[in-house]
Formats: C-alpha cells, structure tokens, sequence
C-alpha cells in the first residue's frame, strides 16, 4: 500500500498516542471522522499498522533478555514471538541469536515472563539485565 502525507500524519498521532480518537485525529488534519476512520482500516489491513498498543508510566519495569538458540534460530524466534510477551523481539549475530525486551509493571510480572521464554524449546540459555532506571 502507498502511504501519502495524510497517512503519514495520521501514523505520527497515532504513535503518540494510539488512544487518540478518529474524530481529534480528522480535526487536527481537516479531515472528516469516516475519512479519518477509513483510512486507518487501510492501514490496519495492509499491515502498515500491526497494532495498537500502550505506553507504560515511568513505574514499569524493562528487561533484556538475550536468548542462545539450540538448533533453528528462526523457529525459535517464531515461538517466542508467538508467546505474545515481549515489547520488541530481534534475531542478532554475535555471542547471542536473540534478544527480547519485555516490559512489565514489576519484577515479578517480568520474571513470570522470563520464566516462560526459558520454557521455550529451542532455548538454549539466555542472559537477563533488568533496568532500575530510565535517565
């Protein structure tokens, strides 16, 4: 799908707040509600946007996880982004295959995930880092 200016904008509001609603979005373009509402679908079905999502407040909680495959790296990758626990998942080179940034409202949750990539069969062994704070 070609991506014009309108859409351009429309993504830019959404990625700052994809809780914004049609209607601020159409008044902030000059565009109409079912204009801006459509061309959202567009988006959404061509795959432009992959999803909606949220932003935690500063008392979230990041970990790193970087993942050693045993075997097939992408089916690996495969699973784990199937788990649906992560906020960004990449295959790397280097020491490690994978590295997995979980987000959480704390320790706990973080380490209930963690928890569950470990389970993932092609999991070799993996190294966490979990951040304090955000400066």
């Amino acid at each position: 799908m070609k991506v014009d200016n309108k859409d351009k904008l429309i993504l830019d509001l959404l990625s700052k707040n994809s809780r914004i609603s049609n209607v601020e979005i159409a008044k902030k373009l000059d565009l109409t509600e079912g204009a801006v509402r459509s061309r959202i679908k567009k988006l959404t079905k061509s795959g432009v946007i992959k999803k909606f999502t949220i932003e935690f407040s500063e008392a979230s909680y990041f970990a790193v996880v970087m993942i050693k495959s045993r075997g097939d790296t992408k089916k690996m990758m495969k699973d784990i982004a199937s788990l649906n626990l992560h906020k960004d998942a990449y295959e790397i080179s280097g020491q490690f295959d994978g590295c997995i940034i979980l987000q959480g409202t704390s320790v706990e949750v973080l380490d209930a995930k963690i928890d569950k990539l470990r389970k993932v069969k092609g999991v070799a062994d993996t190294s966490t880092f979990i951040s304090f704070k955000q400066w």
